[in-house]
């Protein structure tokens, strides 16, 4: 007979070892959403240095979707399948495929989260569709001319990262479409004295 104590810290141990594994994997989805989202805008998550919680939240809007869920199940279903095979539980149980399995679950994910983040930038790119809180700022502005002004009142906010705020200006495709691009600005936050954030009610 297993003593107690000896099968509750083992369960203690495969709860741990669970919870890394599943910590990681949210990580390297909240990574790869947040590099495919960014870099539809011209910028590098890198240079955001983003914290950890923030990495791990972002992996919401991925875990989220229908198609991770259904895609996960059925790995899940087939992996229980095989699993009741002895012969493929022996293959299973050798470090190097698991290894291998791990690894290739992982990219599959990540090219996942990439894409999903690569169209809610699209998504955020117009103004019909844009998700993102409006925001205006009052403040000193540089004298020298960059394009990008306080005086704007059609921006919407994208980060606040490295003492910068980065806004983007959404096309708008209400009417006929005449831009070809999109306008990304960063203020430092030091120059501005308000800023004012604004975001739609949804109708009751």
């Amino acid at each position: 007979m297993v003593p107690e104590q000896s099968t509750f810290f083992g369960l203690v141990k495969n709860l741990v070892e669970a919870s890394v594994l599943l910590a990681a994997g949210l990580f390297l989805i909240g990574w790869s959403y947040l590099y495919g989202y960014y870099r539809g805008f011209g910028l590098s998550a890198d240079d955001l240095n983003l914290s950890v919680d923030s990495v791990l939240v972002h992996s919401i809007p991925v875990i989220r979707g229908t198609t991770f869920g259904i895609t996960l199940a059925c790995a899940l279903v087939v992996l229980l399948v095989l699993g009741s095979f002895r012969r493929v539980q022996h293959v299973l149980s050798k470090p190097a495929l698991a290894l291998l399995l791990l690894f290739g679950a992982g990219l599959v994910a990540s090219r996942y989260a990439s894409g999903v983040g690569r169209d809610n930038a699209l998504r955020d790119m117009y103004l019909s569709t844009s998700t993102l809180p409006s925001v205006a700022f009052e403040g000193t502005e540089d004298a020298n001319p960059t394009g990008c002004s306080f005086t704007e009142t059609n921006y919407r906010l994208l980060a606040r990262a490295n003492g910068q705020v980065f806004v983007v200006l959404p096309v708008d495709d209400t009417g006929n479409i005449a831009a070809s691009n999109i306008r990304v600005c960063s203020f430092p936050e030091k120059s501005i004295q308000a800023m004012r954030i604004q975001v739609g009610l949804a109708a009751r």
